[in-house]
């Protein structure tokens, strides 16, 4: 009877040690079958979702001078206009819908009458998810024009000084009315540049001016909301010299603009071997294919640091 007992207790004992690593076992092992499944199903709701996910469509407007236009652009196709349409479409839109009221030409001022006049140009403002502006480069070269033969005077400094004020008023004015009329939409401003920087690299007026321009409308664009400024100031300016040494460059060109009439400088702005790889060589002022290319980059690269202002998704 004695040894009955004593082999029920260790049957017990048995039973009970049993019980307890089964359920050791089930709690360790549980836990670990929990985490291999669940990521797995994670995953794949989240890679469903992902697939539902689509952005909605897009309107973009560009408004301003020849640069938005796309003058230059070989393809005749709308310059960078066209091209950040294409990039958007491969990576954030499900489709674009792009509207281009560039105008080869016109001035800060300029641009900003055919916004108060054109109904067509307030109305896809109005409906506009991004907004582009190209404008400045115009108003810069009609002084530059003006007062060329006297770039290093003190009279130039003078003509430039009151070209710069009226610059900052007409550009806050267009900006204003852009903003008035859809005070949703973020505001792209591309910089303007230096097209004479490869033949005239010695001219450093040339290129005070330029970075002051661009200094006036980076500060009013800093007075509005979702508004913001598309440097592209050095690489259009400098073209295939930007970032490399340009001791060479300088010793090859011609710095003397005393001596450069019309016709000179004609001859001067027609060298092969001066000319910026990144401006067109028909006019060795606008943007080529290249040129464009790089605006576009620049300009989404911009866009992306603000993707919150203009990217929405729907189921």
């Amino acid at each position: 009877m004695k040894k009955i007992t004593e082999i029920s207790k260790f049957l017990i004992t048995l039973l009970a040690l049993s019980c307890i690593f089964f359920g050791i076992f089930y709690f360790l092992a549980r836990p670990h079958q929990d985490q291999s499944s669940q990521p797995e199903q994670t995953a794949h709701t989240e890679a469903k979702k992902h697939k539902e996910t689509k952005l909605t469509d897009l309107t973009v407007v560009g408004l301003g001078d020849s640069l938005t236009y796309g003058v230059g652009d070989t393809q005749e196709r709308g310059g960078y206009v066209y091209l950040l349409k294409q990039k958007l479409l491969k990576n954030d839109a499900k489709s674009v819908t792009d509207f281009n009221f560039g105008k080869t030409g016109d001035t800060t001022t300029q641009i900003k009458q055919r916004l108060d006049s054109q109904a067509e140009i307030k109305q896809q403002l109005k409906k506009a998810d991004v907004i582009t502006v190209t404008a400045g480069g115009n108003d810069l070269m009609h002084v530059l024009q003006n007062n060329f033969q006297t770039i290093s005077s003190n009279h130039f400094n003078d003509s430039m000084q009151r070209a710069k004020d009226s610059y900052r008023l007409n550009m806050t004015a267009l900006l204003k009315d852009i903003r008035a009329t859809n005070s949703k939409a973020p505001i792209f401003l591309f910089s303007v540049y230096d097209p004479f920087y490869v033949y005239f690299p010695g001219i450093t007026a040339l290129q005070k001016y330029t970075s002051q321009w661009n200094k006036v409308a980076a500060e009013q664009v800093k007075q509005l909301d979702s508004t913001y400024f598309v440097d592209v100031e050095r690489q259009l300016s400098e073209g295939q010299y930007y970032g490399k040494s340009k001791v060479n460059l300088k010793k090859s060109t011609n710095a003397d603009l005393s001596q450069a009439d019309d016709k000179n400088l004609e001859k001067l702005l027609s060298d092969p071997k001066e000319k910026n790889d990144y401006l067109s060589a028909e006019d060795h002022f606008h943007p080529n294919d290249d040129g464009y290319q790089l605006m576009t980059k620049k300009l989404y690269k911009t866009m992306l640091k603000h993707k919150e202002t203009w990217f929405k998704e729907t189921q």
